[in-house]
């Protein structure tokens, strides 16, 4: 009892899949009927059975194309206080950074203006991923 609808359908640029004239779902040539809406998928061949075809390839990519847009927006969007907490933490770094630097410089110390700089080119990362990645 193998049962060809369990089968996972793997869409790609090969032709092994014929699209439901109903609901524009892909199915393989090997099935009678679409997998999602039970429609016979018996056809003629010709232009208008061609044209139609191509209209549902192009009416299905468009609706996937715009779920993962909604996909994508969805998740760019982060929670005020995520914000915030990180814009406050480049500040606070590049703050550190700089208060360090200057305590460095009068000290003459090489290994604590190093690290002061990493911290401030930390803080700066911070905040111009912050302000510049906006999507």
């Amino acid at each position: 009892m193998d049962d060809s609808r369990k089968e996972p359908i793997v869409i790609s640029g090969n032709q092994d899949l014929k699209l439901c004239l109903n609901c524009g779902f892909p199915n393989r040539n090997t099935d009678s009927h679409c997998m999602y809406c039970r429609t016979s998928l018996i056809e003629d061949d010709g232009l208008l059975n061609w044209i139609r075809q191509t209209y549902y390839i192009l009416k299905w990519r468009r609706q996937l194309k715009q779920k993962q847009v909604e996909v994508n927006k969805s998740s760019s969007k982060k929670p005020f206080y995520r914000t915030a907490g990180y814009f406050f933490l480049g500040l606070v770094l590049s703050g550190v950074g700089i208060f360090i630097f200057t305590r460095a410089v009068g000290k003459s110390s090489f290994s604590s203006s190093l690290i002061a700089i990493f911290l401030i080119g930390y803080g700066v990362i911070t905040l111009k991923t912050l302000i510049f990645n906006k999507k």
